[in-house]
Parts: C-alpha cells; sequence; structure tokens
C-alpha cells in the first residue's frame, strides 16, 4: 500500500513538473478577475520555495559531510511544502503576467526559468520517494537538489532584474574586479575638503549642466581654478570668504520655487547639510588643501562631516559603477558601430551615461534588420540620427522601444508617416524631425497624441498648410516647423 502512494505521488510530481515546461508557451489573454487578485501574491508566495530548497541543500550537505543527524521526516515535510509552495508561485505569477502589467524580454525569461525550477523541484521531491524506496537513487535525487538551486538561482537573479535593473547582483562584482573599495582607505589627515566633499557634491549636483559641453550661464565647474571665474551674470562663482558675495552659494539658498534657484526644477537640489559644508569651506577661504581632520576641529562642522562622508562614499561608487559600465558599453557599441558601418558616440550632453547614433557619410545601407542588431542597447541611446538611411514605417516599432531616446533625426527616409503611431508612448521624445518624407495629413495628426514633444520638423514633406496650423493651434506647446531643421 505503502508502495502504491509513493508511485501515484511520484507520478503526480512529475507529470505535473512536466506541464510547468509547457506553461510559458501560453499567452493568457484574460483571466477573472479573481485569478488575477491571487496573481498579485506572486511576490509573497515565491519566497517560500526558494528558502526551503536551500534549507533541505544545506540539510543534506550537513548530513553527508559532517555526519549531522536529521529527524526522520523533516527533509521529506520541507520538500513537499516546497513543491506545493512551487506550484503556487508560479501558478500566481502566471496569473500576473495576464494582468498584462508585466511584459518583455525579462519578463520572457523569468516565465521559462520559473517553469524549468518548478519541474526541476517537482522532480527533485519524486526522486527523494525513489531514493526512499531504494537507497541507489540517492546520487540523482541530490544532483536534483543540486539543479534545482542553479534553477532557483538564475529564476531570482532574473526576478531581481526586473524590478531592479538587469546587473543589480552583479554590479558590485564590477567595482570588486576592478579594485575598487567599497569605503574609503583615506584617513581624514589625508582627505581634503573639496577634492573628497565639496567636489563630489559639484559632480552630483552641478555638473551636468556645467561641463565643457554644455556651458549654462559661462559657468564651468570641472576644475578648481574654474570656480573663481566670473560666469554670464558677471558675478564671482565663487568669492573667497564671502559665501552671500558668491554666485554660486546665493542661487543655492534662494526659495526652491525660484527661477534662478539652482539647480534648475528636475533636478536634485543640495542638502542643508551639504549648503552648510559649502557655506564653511568658502567662509574658511575655498582652499583645495584643508583636509578633513583639521575641518573637524570647528565643533558646527564636526556633525556635517560624520553626515557626510558615508553618502558621499556611496556616492562615489555609484559613480564608478556609472562609469565602469559605460566604459564597458562604449567597448561593446565600437564593435557593433564598426559591424554596421555607423557611429556611435558618448553624448556628453546628456544627464546620464548616453548614447548617441547617426549614419556616417556617405551612408551606408541601413534598414530595419540592421538596426534590430542594437536591441540590446536599445536603452542607452538618447539621440538618434537615421539620415537617408533605409528605415520605413516598421522600423518605427523596434525605435519606439528606446525608452531614453529625447532626440530623432529622420530626414530623407522612407517614411510615409503609417508608423508614427508606435512613438506615442516615448515620454522621453523631445525632438522629431520628418523633413524630405511622404508624411501627410492623417499621419502628422497623430503627433497631437506625442506626450512631450518639444519641435518637430515637417519641412518637404506631404502635409498641408491647414494641417501645420490645426497642429500649431491645438498643440501650442509644441513648435511646428516648416524648414529643413538640424541633421543631428
Amino acid at each position: 500500500m505503502r508502495k502504491l502512494k509513493h508511485s501515484l505521488l511520484i507520478t503526480f510530481l512529475l507529470l505535473t513538473g512536466l506541464s510547468l515546461l509547457a506553461l510559458p508557451l501560453f499567452r493568457p489573454t484574460d483571466a477573472p478577475l479573481f485569478l488575477l487578485f491571487l496573481g498579485r501574491f506572486h511576490p509573497l508566495i515565491l519566497h517560500f520555495p526558494i528558502v526551503l530548497i536551500i534549507l533541505v541543500a544545506l540539510l543534506e550537505l550537513l548530513k553527508q559531510f559532517f555526519s549531522l543527524k536529521i529527524r526522520k521526516g523533516v527533509i521529506k515535510v520541507f520538500l513537499i511544502i516546497a513543491a506545493l509552495s512551487t506550484l503556487g508561485s508560479i501558478g500566481a505569477g502566471f496569473f500576473l503576467y495576464a494582468s498584462g502589467e508585466y511584459a518583455g524580454q525579462l519578463i520572457d525569461q523569468h516565465f521559462w526559468a520559473a517553469s524549468i525550477t518548478g519541474f526541476s523541484i517537482l522532480a527533485t521531491t519524486a526522486l527523494y520517494f525513489i531514493y526512499n524506496d531504494k537507497k541507489r537513487y540517492y546520487p540523482y535525487y541530490f544532483s536534483g537538489l543540486l539543479i534545482s538551486m542553479i534553477a532557483v538561482s538564475y529564476t531570482s537573479h532574473v526576478g531581481g532584474s526586473i524590478t531592479h535593473g538587469q546587473d543589480f547582483l552583479t554590479e558590485h562584482l564590477l567595482l570588486m574586479t576592478n579594485g575598487i573599495k567599497a569605503s574609503s582607505d583615506k584617513s581624514e589627515s589625508d582627505m581634503q575638503v573639496y577634492e573628497d566633499m565639496i567636489a563630489p557634491i559639484f559632480e552630483s549636483r552641478c555638473m551636468s549642466c556645467h561641463n565643457e559641453q554644455k556651458l549654462k550661464g559661462g559657468l564651468l565647474m570641472t576644475s578648481y581654478e574654474n570656480l573663481f571665474k566670473k560666469g554670464k551674470s558677471g558675478n564671482s562663482t565663487i568669492k573667497v570668504g564671502l559665501p552671500d558675495s558668491s554666485e554660486l552659494y546665493k542661487r543655492v539658498v534662494l526659495p526652491i520655487d525660484h527661477d534662478d534657484h539652482m539647480p534648475p526644477d528636475g533636478k536634485t537640489p543640495m542638502t542643508e547639510s551639504e549648503i552648510a559644508l559649502l557655506k564653511f569651506w568658502i567662509e574658511s577661504g575655498a582652499s583645495n588643501s584643508l583636509v578633513v581632520a583639521e575641518a573637524r576641529k570647528n565643533l558646527t562642522v564636526a556633525p556635517l562631516i560624520d553626515q557626510l562622508l558615508p553618502e558621499l562614499n556611496r556616492y562615489r561608487m555609484k559613480i564608478e559603477i556609472a562609469n565602469l559600465k559605460t566604459e564597458a558599453a562604449q567597448r561593446e557599441l565600437n564593435k557593433v558601430a564598426e559591424r554596421l558601418s555607423v557611429s556611435i558616440r558618448r553624448d556628453s550632453l546628456s544627464d546620464g551615461n548616453y548614447f548617441t547614433l547617426a549614419m556616417q557619410f556617405p551612408p551606408a545601407p541601413f534598414t530595419n534588420d540592421q538596426f534590430r542588431e542594437l536591441k540590446p542597447y536599445y536603452e542607452v541611446f538618447s539621440k538618434v540620427s537615421l539620415t537617408s538611411s533605409g528605415i520605413d514605417d516598421e522600423g518605427l516599432y523596434y525605435i519606439s522601444q528606446m525608452t531614453n531616446l529625447k532626440e530623432l533625426y529622420l530626414q530623407k527616409t522612407k517614411l510615409n508617416g503609417s508608423g508614427l503611431v508606435f512613438l506615442q508612448k516615448m515620454v522621453n521624445l523631445e525632438i522629431l524631425n520628418l523633413s524630405f518624407t511622404q508624411v501627410d495629413d492623417k499621419a502628422a495628426l497623430e503627433i497631437l497624441k506625442f506626450p512631450n514633444l518639444k519641435k518637430v520638423f515637417l519641412y518637404r514633406t506631404n502635409t498641408s498648410k491647414e494641417v501645420v496650423e490645426a497642429l500649431a493651434k491645438y498643440k501650442p506647446d509644441v513648435q511646428i516647423l516648416l524648414e529643413e531643421g538640424p541633421y543631428f
């Protein structure tokens, strides 16, 4: 009787596990609200199989290598609960997927990995019962346990990538392999107030608008020496000993809704502690040689140092990670650019680590097929110029996946405008150049549905004067320009 029960249970586990492997082949289009509600429990349930399968593997290792005595039935109970919670987690995940709230390549990978994980755990549970009847099957059971561990780890990694980004698990490994420490190895007697505290604050809050390529207000903040020059206002950026006469300090202490407040709306302003440290530094002579240990002697500054140093160290790590990622992306993109005969460069005017894509001159053949090869890198582009390329309206579907794109130049392409509907969800797109294309009145009206477009060029298109006037009337915040416009 016991063997019959085991046989039925083993058959159920294996058949159910095999059915999980087929689950990603189904693409649900509709589901009852109750099942969609259950889908929201996926993040809660998924932790049970993860913890339990790791615990079982740990107990087996302790039993084999350290002769740990485990009460009979403990592992069996853990495996059964792991199997049941796996079914619950994958089922809830399936209905969460059915809700349509999640989609994309990572979701598909996560779905397949979860199904393989579910099969592995159920098969391992079945092998446990087989091994209980026939001890010679222990290696198969233990191998299944290890495979389940690997599958759980990969599935968890992909799940974390969906929430936190694809390199969430590995970004600190990137720092370790490049010899960068999590904390500064300098003592406070070696650390300088400007280099190690003030400059990182400027890098975080100011540098995106005050660099060699984007010289806002005529103010350049990329070096210590430049801080003492005058900007377009005619006032000194930093006036030694006089924070209230220093243009930089005056701007950061203005009310946040003031037109001249720095940084401008949409940027992260300095904290009160950062402003207080900036004021102290200017008052004490704005030196680039003042060490942190000396500054700490000031009783009002010591608490600021204690508060800011850990945060600035975390910021330093973020900068290092971003730079390393950008360097790695640049190396990969250089190879892609050479293969596709296009130009890919760092976008020095953007606030993030983004790139520009442009056709070379004379342009090489570049169609939708070549553009699809860029898919792994769509999110790193902020500007794209495909002038005189073979991109057509079907290609706009792929362009619409470039979620960080701000400027798009499509002059002299094969567009007729039927694909402009794909671009309506691009919330960052601000400039669109359609000059010398076959865009007509019907297609041009799609521009009304673009969320944040600021400028569009329609020179030498099939758009009538009446439609251009209508666009200007109903979309007054968008410049509708009948001129050739820039090519980049």
